[in-house]
């Protein structure tokens, strides 16, 4: 065990509902699951989901900086956000070095026989909200990404249509 580590860590604050409440209203699939009448409508769904992974964002955000704090941060792991290439971002395990990461490194940290209990309960509420907080930001992320090529899609259909009828209004 790590002398610094005491025994009973700071009180460790779990993402609440209210942290949520926001996201719970914005998240609503009634707008889903719908005829989409033109391009307009699947931009602001784009849109919408834009909104939402900033909010989930702004969550990760929240629990890094309580992972960041003691005693979590006298410990050999990190839990850091990781912008992606596909333009998301989620929460990965780290080691303090950065030579390693992944659920490994949180697993090699929780079967420390040398942990305080109180502090391994923590780590695997850490781990539980990035669980969650991936997942959701994953689903967000990839109906983004559906509805923006919906859009664009529809644009084009929309522009081939003119070509051939200039004289049928078409959805906007």
């Amino acid at each position: 065990m790590n002398p610094m580590i005491p025994a009973q860590p700071m009180p460790f604050e779990a993402l609440t509902p209210d942290a949520y409440r926001q996201l719970e209203h914005a998240a609503s699939l009634k707008g889903l699951l719908k005829p989409f009448k033109g391009k307009g409508e699947l931009e602001h769904l784009a849109q919408v989901a834009r909104e939402i992974e900033a909010q989930l964002c702004r969550l990760m955000e929240a629990v890094v900086q309580q992972a960041g704090q003691p005693p979590y941060s006298l410990l050999d792991i990190r839990l850091v956000l990781q912008n992606t290439s596909a333009g998301s971002t989620f929460l990965r395990w780290r080691t303090r070095d950065f030579a390693r990461m992944g659920v490994a490194v949180w697993e090699r940290q929780v079967c420390n026989n040398a942990l305080p209990q109180a502090v391994r309960e923590r780590l695997h509420r850490f781990e539980c909200e990035r669980i969650a907080l991936n997942l959701q930001m994953s689903v967000v992320h990839s109906l983004y990404r559906q509805a923006s090529t919906c859009a664009i899609n529809m644009a084009s259909a929309e522009r081939l249509l003119r070509q051939f009828t200039p004289a049928v209004e078409v959805s906007r």
